[in-house]
């Protein structure tokens, strides 16, 4: 896991301006540090490890190494392979032990145990095809000498960010915006129009635009392949893989049920121990929820079955303080805790320290992101006080197996209605009769109505638009290339911010290629959500944890604190983001609903820390 960063010109590069822009990624490898230079530079610093190419054009790139895999030098990077190919990648490809006994097999040989050195025999071998078989996370920038060309990509989720700044004399990209606004061609501008939409309708990180004029995200799935004096020029890029959903409206099957539950084991456990792979200490997040309390139960069998002793450690944010309890989830926690004999380490926030907290979790986000985050960063927070690098998170199931409960309604409102008052009765059980009600209240009227008018009339009551008539798993599809992009934006961005590296296994392309398959009627029913996930986990885990019937997902007590004794700071920031956009705040900020009151509040910070700078 590292950071990467790099300028492509048509004009001469200092050497101490690619270090300034590299140490602003410092975080993300904390290790290492490495620059690659060609064309026209001027040496004009000492750079720590400096390799030199020849190139059509000038370039620098640098790169910052958090150690995993293979931590002797040989893992350094920029990285050459067979005298033509230089790569910068940050991520890691799970499965490069079987991919190195394939490239071997074809002839090629390796001087490291690394992941990079077979990413860049693999694209040697295979070209763009070589991402089709890479599973994992990664951005990928690899300079052809022989060929004078660019390759770039990133992994199938944008697990792994790039961002880029592009004009007619300069290609300038980075893991992380910061690092690209240390060129001095580089303005931090406001890019309103994002704003005004982040504002509206909340934080999307799967678009190319940025909150930053003119800075954009290079796409995830994709790749593009160019010349290197052509990257100058305005590109799209290509992607390389994709599903499509099962959308029938196949009856549930108990004995189908039970295959799907098995071959989600299966696949999951299967990347569970993939992810294990580290020559570093390897923890996870519990939250208490069904999904990350799957991920330590498997790592336990993992660590049973390679003969390790040693207990798998935990990381939690918890809430215990007067007024909070209605946000913790540690009783749950705890179980699992008791249950898999782990070792739980809890951390709970400061409410004096939010405000400096919060700023420097928009200066990791950089976009302003949806809510505070405050449990996200303190988790990660907790684990870089400890010896751990690597955490496993459960990241990813909610989108693919209809884990939230307004799903529900999707799935009532495209039944069909045989069985339909028995299975009621169900969802009254597990506490979702309200969420089966609307949909199903939408089902019937729409044969009377149509879909059309019955969306019209849903809409205008809820006060915002609602397609209860796209089929689960379209929702479901759409939400896993939407709405989570966006949370493993902020999950890629809190751990590293914190020199943690974060795998989400969950994300394997295989699992996700899987329950795209899985037909609806097994992922709710009977009033559970994410039904074949608590059976695959049934008598594994404890039943309170499988057959759960509440939902959480890290909640945040920032009603408690900002009607408390933050109300000021919080007023006064809210105020703030009104004024920027050109907007009177309202005399009661909270009368705007509390999640758009805190987009507010991070738009003022963002402003303040990337447009008006101050010191974090």
């Amino acid at each position: 896991m590292c950071g990467i960063t790099g300028i492509i010109s048509k004009k001469s590069i200092s050497t101490s301006l690619i270090k300034e822009m590299n140490i602003k990624i410092a975080h993300r490898g904390p290790d290492e540090a490495g620059f690659l230079m060609g064309g026209k530079f001027e040496h004009d610093i000492e750079l720590e490890k400096l390799q030199v190419c020849v190139s059509p054009v000038s370039f620098a790139f640098g790169h910052r190494r958090l150690s995993i895999i293979d931590l002797s030098p040989l893992g350094h990077q920029p990285m050459s392979y067979r005298n033509r190919y230089w790569i910068v990648y940050n991520g890691e490809v799970y499965n490069h032990i079987e991919l190195r006994a394939e490239l071997e097999g074809h002839g090629y040989e390796f001087v490291s145990h690394t992941d990079t050195e077979v990413i860049m025999a693999a694209y040697d071998l295979w070209g763009s095809e070589c991402l089709n078989k890479f599973n994992g996370m990664w951005a990928i920038v690899i300079y052809d000498m022989q060929k004078q060309e660019l390759f770039i990509s990133r992994d199938r989720f944008g697990i792994k960010p790039i961002y880029y700044y592009q004009d007619e004399n300069h290609f300038i990209f980075s893991s992380e915006i910061k690092s690209i606004l240390v060129h001095p061609d580089v303005k931090a501008e406001t890019n309103m129009q994002y704003c005004m939409s982040y504002l509206k309708d909340g934080c999307k990180e799967y678009t190319k635009e940025t909150a930053f004029k003119n800075i954009y995200r290079f796409d995830f799935t994709s790749f593009h392949h160019c010349k290197i004096e052509n990257i100058f020029t305005p590109f799209n890029e290509l992607k390389f893989w994709s599903v499509k959903p099962n959308l029938s409206n196949e009856t549930f099957n108990e004995t189908k049920a039970r295959e799907y539950a098995s071959k989600y084991y299966e696949i999951l456990n299967d990347s569970v121990r993939l992810r294990l792979r580290a020559d570093v200490k390897v923890g996870s997040a519990s939250s208490g929820g069904l999904d990350s309390s799957s991920i330590v139960y498997l790592i336990n069998q993992q660590l049973l079955a390679q003969g390790k002793e040693e207990k798998q450690e935990t990381f939690s944010t918890v809430y215990k303080t007067i007024g909070t309890e209605n946000c913790d989830e540690s009783v749950f926690i705890d179980q699992v805790t008791r249950k898999l004999n782990v070792v739980s380490n809890q951390i709970e926030p400061l409410e004096s320290e939010v405000p400096m907290e919060h700023a420097k979790v928009i200066y990791a986000m950089e976009n302003p992101p949806e809510s505070t985050l405050m449990s996200s960063w303190h988790t990660f927070k907790l684990v870089a006080s400890t010896d751990v690098t690597v955490t496993l998170d459960g990241q990813g199931a909610d989108e693919q197996l209809a884990g939230y409960l307004p799903y529900i309604s999707n799935y009532w409102a495209n039944r069909n209605l045989e069985g339909v008052w028995k299975e009621l009765k169900d969802f009254k059980e597990t506490k979702t009769l309200r969420f089966a009600l609307i949909g199903l209240t939408a089902n019937i009227i729409s044969r009377v109505l149509g879909k059309k008018i019955t969306s019209w009339i849903v809409s205008k009551i809820a006060r915002k638009n609602i397609d209860l008539f796209q089929p689960l798993n379209a929702r479901l599809h759409y939400d896993s290339f939407t709405h989570l992009i966006t949370l493993i934006h902020f999950a890629d961005h809190t751990s590293m911010a914190h020199s943690i590296e974060s795998r989400m296994p969950f994300m394997d392309y295989r699992l996700v290629e899987f329950l795209t398959t899985v037909p609806a009627s097994y992922k709710i029913h009977n009033g559970w959500t994410k039904y074949i996930a608590r059976l695959a986990f049934d008598k594994k885990l404890p039943d309170s944890i499988t057959w759960r019937k509440d939902k959480m997902g890290w909640p945040i007590p920032e009603e408690k604190w900002f009607r408390g004794n933050l109300n000021q700071w919080f007023k006064d920031a809210v105020i703030d983001g009104f004024k920027i956009v050109g907007e009177v705040a309202p005399e009661d900020i909270f009368s705007i609903g509390k999640s758009k009151a805190i987009r507010y509040l991070n738009l003022s910070i963002f402003n303040k820390t990337f447009i008006k700078p101050k010191e974090i």
